[in-house]
């Protein structure tokens, strides 16, 4: 008895240090995730200042922690500690495939997935995981069928979830993503074949999903195939049927009068006349007065009285959105936009002038006061008038050096500077447009827009100053910033044949 006593305790004790040295691992490998994960963050705080070998350092620390803990004790196998060790490792990799995105480095994101996918496949949710990220590069590489093959894995290997892990809310997403790609890798282009595919899955989805808003997302799916199979008639019935059930619900995955309002948009691209569409629209405000999309909807009434050359109607909207939305610059800014172009069009170009300039009065901070100014060249520019298009440049180009250097930098300030470039090319300030273009692009290093800018002011340099040096600066720039693109590669190829070329 005392040898037996003596071995279950030896046993318990045994069993008792591996299980303490399993949570001592899991700490520790959670502790390495959460230290890198917080360096991230406080990298992306300001992406554009991190240089490409910090970007580089962090990927090393994800994949060293992957690396480290994606094995575990032999005592641990086939325990809960070994999939959690396990998933923390699958994390730590895929965080560090994040990393290689941010460096554009494709190549090596995609070795890492392929680890990920050949180290975690026993694990479903992490494989799912690892082919909608596949996916996704093989989609940005157009390969296409091959990413309709990984995302159709996701499909088959995830029922979907309204309230759940990620990858169960977004797997209803997929079908008709693989449809899209299904279509624009066929020979022939055919939609019909790859949308009537994908019917079945929803069909089956919207009567025996798991959960009530899974059925409703089911059926909006449903929707979208008839819109693409051009079946009109049955996308309108089928969105009436789904209004009337979120319609009966307190908290309906989407509101009933977006349903609506899809069915507008439905009947117009039926071919509806514009007075019956512009009657849905009517009753959609009328029976759903605190509808969270109504300066969509007066948008869209605007646009249809125009269709229908009422244009003092369509003021009316316009100014209804101004009037009781006011508080929403986005909109009531889009709104005196839209209703100066509308006075352009209709030939009141007094009027539609001081609605340009009401606009960057009022709403100064938005994207529709950036784009007025060069909305009144363009009308100068229709009408053929060089003097008047000359001097609406020069307004442009002050608006927007007084509108950089009134605001803080920030994403409209860096659209400001954008169109700053934009002007200084039309006025053919060549030197002047190539250095704003090269500044902010350096300012978005490290993003496809600061790449295309830095391409641009190097094209610009190229062809309209005629300045091989400056040029192959501007590329040898590209080429150290974007080394793993592929504009980075034939940026460096071709600043080596220029500095070949010009020097001495």
């Amino acid at each position: 008895m005392k040898r037996a006593a003596l071995a279950a305790a030896l046993v318990l004790t045994v069993t008792s240090c591996a299980g303490d040295r399993d949570v001592g691992r899991r700490y520790r490998a959670e502790r390495a995730l959460w230290l890198a994960d917080r360096e991230y963050e406080s990298l992306m705080i300001r992406p554009q200042e991190v240089a490409t070998e910090q970007w580089a350092a962090l990927a090393r620390a994800y994949e060293a922690i992957g690396q480290r803990y994606a094995g575990t004790p032999a005592v641990a196998r086939g325990e809960v500690a070994h999939r959690e060790m396990q998933t923390v490792a699958a994390r730590a990799l895929f965080a560090a495939a994040q990393v290689h995105s941010r460096m554009l480095d494709s190549t090596r994101m995609d070795t890492v997935y392929m680890q990920i996918a050949r180290d975690f496949a026993h694990l479903p949710e992490v494989a799912a995981e690892v082919a909608l990220a596949r996916g996704r590069l093989a989609e940005l590489r157009g390969e296409f069928a091959r990413a309709a093959d990984l995302y159709q894995t996701v499909v088959d290997a995830v029922a979907p979830q309204y309230e759940g892990k990620a990858i169960a809310r977004r797997v209803l997403d997929l079908p008709l993503l693989i449809a899209d790609l299904r279509a624009r890798s066929s020979p022939d282009g055919d939609r019909r074949a790859p949308y009537a595919a994908a019917r079945p899955y929803f069909e089956r989805i919207a009567r025996e999903g798991s959960e009530e808003r899974v059925r409703l997302e089911a059926l909006a799916r449903l929707a979208d195939i008839a819109v693409g199979l051009q079946e009109w008639q049955e996308a309108i019935a089928i969105l009436e049927r789904l209004e009337a059930r979120l319609a009966q619900l307190d908290d309906p995955p989407r509101e009933p009068c977006d349903v609506r309002f899809a069915i507008s948009g439905v009947q117009k691209r039926a071919g509806a006349s514009p007075v019956s569409v512009g009657a849905t629209l009517t009753r959609l405000l009328e029976d759903y007065p605190d509808c969270g999309i109504a300066t969509a909807v007066l948008a869209a009434l605007a646009r249809n009285a125009a269709e229908r050359d009422q244009i003092d109607e369509a003021l009316g909207y316009l100014d209804r959105i101004t009037a009781e939305h006011k508080e929403d610059v986005d909109a009531a800014s889009q709104a005196l936009l839209a209703r100066a172009q509308l006075l352009d069009g209709a030939g009141r170009w007094p009027e539609s002038r001081e609605g340009y300039r009401a606009l960057m009065f009022q709403y100064p901070i938005s994207d529709a006061a950036l784009a007025a100014p060069l909305e009144i060249w363009q009308h100068y520019g229709r009408l053929g008038d060089a003097a008047a298009g000359a001097a609406a440049l020069g307004e442009a180009e002050a608006h927007y050096r007084d509108f950089i250097a009134r605001y803080p930098p920030g994403p409209l300030t860096h659209q400001a500077r954008e169109r700053l470039a934009q002007t200084l090319l039309l006025e053919r300030k060549y030197e002047q447009a190539v250095t704003e273009m090269t500044s902010l692009g350096e300012d978005l290093r490290g993003q496809p827009r600061g790449l295309a800018l830095l391409m641009t002011a190097a094209q610009v340099a190229s062809a309209q100053l005629s300045d091989p040096a400056r040029t192959a600066v501007i590329l040898a720039r590209v080429a150290e910033v974007y080394p793993r693109t592929e504009a980075g590669r034939w940026a460096a190829q071709e600043a080596a044949r220029l500095q070949g070329t010009t020097s001495p």
